[in-house]
C-alpha cells in the first residue's frame, strides 16, 4: 500500500478506484490515508462502512455516505446487498434500486466485484453517475445466476440490451441529504 501511495502521489493525473478487500480492512484507514485521498470512486457495502468510519448500531446511509467522502473519495459507492446501492459525490446522494430478476440468485460470490467494476467501467466510458448505477446492477444480478465470481459477467453490448429492456422506474432516486432514510 505505501508503493502505491507514494505512486498516486508522483501521479496526481491517475484516477484510482478503491474497493478494500478484507487485508485493507484491518490496516484501517489511518495506514490508508494517501489512498482513500486519491480515490476517484471508493467501494464497499454497509457493514464495512461501518468500519471504515470505526462507528456501530444504526448508521443513517447519508451519514456513511458523507463520513466516507470526507475522507477523501470523489464518489462514494455503498452497497446494500438485495436492497440496492447509494452513491454520494459531494453534492447528490442517489440510490439505485437491484435490476429487477425473476430468478432467485444462485451464489452472491461475486456481486459485488460484478457491482464496482461496471461501475467503474462506465465512468471510465463517460458515463455519469446515475448512469453508471444503472449498469453496475446488471451485470451483479447476471453474476448471482452462476458460480463463481466472473461466470456470468456481462459484455457492454449485454448491458446495454438490459438497459433497453428495463422497466421504466429502474433509475436512480435522489436523495435528500438532510432527511433520515
Amino acid at each position: 500500500h505505501n508503493e502505491i501511495s507514494e505512486y498516486l502521489v508522483r501521479h496526481p493525473d491517475v484516477k484510482l478506484a478503491f474497493q478494500p478487500g478484507t487485508f485493507q480492512f484491518k490496516l484501517g484507514y489511518r495506514k490508508l490515508k494517501t489512498i482513500y485521498e486519491r480515490s476517484q470512486v471508493f467501494f464497499c457495502n454497509v457493514n464495512e462502512a461501518h468500519r471504515v468510519l470505526e462507528k456501530e448500531g444504526k448508521i443513517e446511509i447519508i451519514e456513511l455516505l458523507k463520513g466516507i467522502h470526507d475522507l477523501g473519495p470523489k464518489i462514494v459507492v455503498i452497497t446494500d446487498g438485495a436492497k440496492g446501492a447509494y452513491a454520494y459525490d459531494g453534492k447528490i446522494a442517489y440510490f439505485m434500486p437491484p435490476y429487477p430478476d425473476s430468478h432467485h440468485p444462485f451464489e452472491r460470490t461475486g456481486a459485488g466485484d460484478a457491482f464496482a467494476s461496471t461501475f467503474t467501467s462506465a465512468l471510465v466510458l463517460g458515463k455519469t453517475v446515475e448512469e453508471a448505477l444503472m449498469w453496475a446492477p446488471i451485470n451483479s444480478m447476471s453474476v448471482v445466476q452462476q458460480i463463481g465470481a466472473q461466470k456470468g459477467l456481462l459484455t457492454k453490448a449485454e448491458i446495454e440490451k438490459y438497459l433497453k429492456e428495463a422497466p421504466e422506474n429502474y433509475k436512480p432516486r435522489i436523495l435528500e441529504l438532510g432527511i433520515k432514510n
